[in-house]
């Protein structure tokens, strides 16, 4: 239920957007701010909700999480500036980098190996149902007053309420409190460095980034391609969003039967490299939009299975005192490839432009990162798991 919460703070306020504007007396080019001031928090802060989770516990933080972001999000529809919208979001936004980063962490407390795999991959399909559901619910309350649609910021107040009294606390950090071994911020500070350079993780954590990279720039410059390359309109790329969206949802679902098929995970890992970097090179070339919506399938499968599947080596390898703060390394830095995906293709655009003219740069762009992401994908894959992953003993170092 929590992880069902975490796209609300984007896909839901996505489609009324525009719907904001008049009333909170501002610009089409400020309004955008309300989705930069969600994420900024979620790249700046998950890591230290990471290392709270690891000292007090999962279930405190996530329950505080989702708290503050219901509440901040309830008292958008009271607000009548945009400042105060604005400082809303923000307030929201650090909500949520209490909740993605500790549900993760906390399934990987709970499960390990395949039922790993398997739990991140539903918890990844329910994300997804959830981005389909949610927009569409607030399509439509947009349509009563400018305002309603934050009234559904209410649904992670009662399921903060059943975490706190339902949900048994997953790690280990409330038990080790007296003991002599408990984990301090002090510990967490000095150790963390250490463990981000262990070669496997680093490589597993560079994982998150290149595959977050491939979905941006599919969903910044798709619909580019598909109105400027090949005459297609605007409905046709909302169609193939949600087609890319459809693939990943049920190829995550099954990420735990592709972890315990493969008795080498260096072969689905090199496949899904190929898969994900190969689709971003299709969309690219395509000239129909058959091919274009092929490309779109095969980055939503690569999209589902490596998120999940990237996220299992993280959890095998780091240390459970230390699960929370890595993982939200982790979810850091598929925030970072989303973020640094569009601003990195822009400037090779920019550059290609100068050169050739607009519909081949655009697609030589796309299918040169999706090159990148083939070889570096590879070579992340060849460091993380060549050698089936083992927790990192923490006495090692």
């Amino acid at each position: 239920m929590a992880n069902m919460v975490y796209p609300m703070g984007t896909t839901m306020i996505s489609p009324v957007l525009e719907s904001l504007i008049l009333p909170l007396s501002t610009t089409p080019a400020a309004i955008g701010l309300l989705v930069t001031a969600f994420f900024a928090p979620l790249m700046l802060l998950s890591p230290l909700a990471g290392g709270l989770t690891d000292i007090y516990g999962r279930k405190p933080i996530l329950v505080i999480g989702l708290l503050t972001f219901g509440i901040s999000g309830i008292s958008m529809a009271f607000s009548n500036t945009f400042l105060l919208t604005l400082f809303l979001r923000l307030l929201q936004g650090i909500g949520g980098a209490c909740i993605l980063p500790v549900i993760v962490a906390s399934l990987g407390d709970l499960y390990t190996g395949p039922a790993s795999a398997t739990a991140q991959g539903l918890r990844s399909t329910s994300h997804g149902v959830s981005g389909a559901l949610f927009p569409i619910f607030s399509g439509f309350l947009v349509l009563i007053a400018w305002n309603y649609p934050f009234l559904l910021y209410a649904i992670p107040i009662p399921i903060a309420i059943i975490i706190y009294f339902f949900l048994k606390e997953p790690s280990s950090a409330l038990s080790q409190i007296d003991s002599e071994n408990n984990i301090s911020l002090k510990k967490i500070l000095k150790k963390t460095p250490i463990l981000l350079l262990y070669p496997q993780l680093s490589a597993a954590i560079l994982g998150m980034f290149v595959t977050s990279f491939v979905f941006a720039a599919y969903v910044t410059y798709s619909s580019l391609i598909i109105i400027l390359g090949i005459g297609g309109s605007a409905g046709q790329a909302g169609i193939l969003v949600s087609l890319f969206s459809g693939a990943s949802a049920i190829a995550a679902s099954q990420s735990g039967r592709v972890y315990s098929y493969f008795s080498n995970l260096i072969y689905p890992f090199y496949s899904l490299s190929v898969v994900i970097g190969g689709g971003l090179i299709i969309v690219a070339l395509s000239q129909s939009i058959q091919h274009i919506a092929f490309g779109a399938s095969l980055i939503g499968v690569g999209f589902g299975l490596l998120f999940s599947l990237w996220r299992v080596i993280i959890i095998e390898l780091t240390p459970a005192d230390f699960r929370g703060i890595i993982i939200s390394f982790g979810e850091t830095a598929k925030g970072a490839g989303a973020t640094f995906a569009p601003l990195f293709m822009g400037i090779v655009f920019i550059l290609l432009q100068s050169h050739y003219e607009l519909v081949f740069s655009l697609r030589l762009t796309n299918a040169l990162f999706g090159f990148i992401a083939i070889v570096v994908g590879i070579y992340l894959s060849y460091i993380s798991v060549k050698v089936k992953p083992v927790q990192i003993e923490i006495q090692t170092f």
